[in-house]
């Protein structure tokens, strides 16, 4: 439910400012940062990435490309590489509470929960603002994961105390109330969640399955085929759709999102096959991570290219060959 993550969205916003003042960067550097920020923005990874590597080789005392080449590694799923930029970062900048943040993220993708808490209560230590709130709320997540859910309520409301609107931290309170059973409470939270961020169709999912979950069919359908319009290849968004369709009635309707569903589940072997075939291309390896990541959030068009482009590097690939033609398919039917 929080693929970026408040933090690596802070880091963004922010432009990669260390909490300590230092020199400003001359002005070739500064206009490749906001090249690079540009390129991010847009989608443009490969380029962003590029541009975080000028960046380093122009100016390597400073950690801002470092911070930058992490953000897009770690969106590729190349987490290893993106600790090692990270670190590298705060061997530059230590007091660097963006990169401090980051880290800690990156561990926790990596499993290594504890050490993640480490992080997170390190940058907490130096954080002010709207940094501190991103601090307690990915403690929160941590704990969460932890199956520590006071501590976790804790961290999203510290980090709701210093900014109401986060839409995140409300999400993560829906969570844990969901978790311990207090539906209604729940249902307020995910609620204030959708609201902050009406645009977002991961709180519309959110809402929408809480409410199948609470027999409230009408509604949660409203909620769904909103996800869908977004993100026509979320497989849990059609399974709960169809179950929301067949408690409403609506046999037929709903017995084909739950066959879409699963059709969009028989993807995920084929993904895990391609990966192991390809393992020895980092590029295509790269991409394949990548397009198991837009596939979990239900994105078509993004997903289907990025496996084509895993096999224009790797066109021997027969497992790659078949997941095209799942997906050509499905797109089609």
């Amino acid at each position: 439910m929080w693929g970026a993550g408040i933090a690596l969205l802070l880091v963004l916003a922010l432009g990669c400012r260390p909490e300590q003042p230092a020199p400003a960067p001359d002005a070739a550097t500064t206009a490749l940062l906001a090249q690079l920020q540009r390129a991010y923005r847009a989608g443009e990874r490969a380029a962003a990435l590029a541009l975080a590597d000028s960046v380093i080789r122009r100016d390597p005392a400073r950690p801002e490309g470092y911070v930058w080449k992490a953000a897009v590694l770690r969106e590729l799923g190349q987490l290893r590489a993106a600790e090692s930029a990270l670190r590298e970062a705060l061997r530059l900048q230590p007091n660097h509470v963006e990169a401090r943040l980051l880290l800690a993220r990156v561990v926790q993708q990596q499993g290594r929960l504890q050490e993640a808490l480490g992080q997170y209560r390190q940058a907490l230590r130096r954080a002010t603002g709207t940094l501190q709130a991103a601090a307690w709320l990915q403690l929160g997540h941590v704990y969460r994961e932890l199956g520590r859910l006071d501590s976790a309520a804790v961290g999203f409301q510290e980090a709701l105390r210093r900014d109401s609107t986060l839409a995140e931290a409300w999400d993560g309170l829906r969570q844990v109330c969901e978790l311990e059973g207090r539906l209604s409470e729940a249902l307020a939270a995910a609620r204030k969640a959708q609201q902050q961020a009406p645009d977002d169709p991961d709180y519309r999912l959110a809402l929408g399955t809480l409410l199948v979950r609470m027999e409230d069919p009408d509604e949660a359908i409203t909620w769904l085929e909103g996800v869908l319009a977004a993100r026509p290849w979320h497989a849990v968004a059609h399974y709960h759709l169809g179950r929301a369709l067949l408690a409403r009635g609506d046999t037929a309707a709903g017995r084909r999102h739950l066959t879409r569903a699963e059709q969009l589940r028989r993807l995920e072997p084929l993904l895990t096959q391609a990966e192991v075939e390809v393992a020895r291309h980092a590029d295509a390896l790269a991409l394949l991570k990548l397009a198991r990541r837009l596939l979990q959030e239900g994105y078509a068009e993004q997903t289907r290219q990025a496996v084509e482009a895993a096999r224009a590097l790797q066109p021997e690939s027969p497992t790659l060959e078949r997941l095209l033609q799942a997906m050509n398919e499905l797109a089609s039917s």
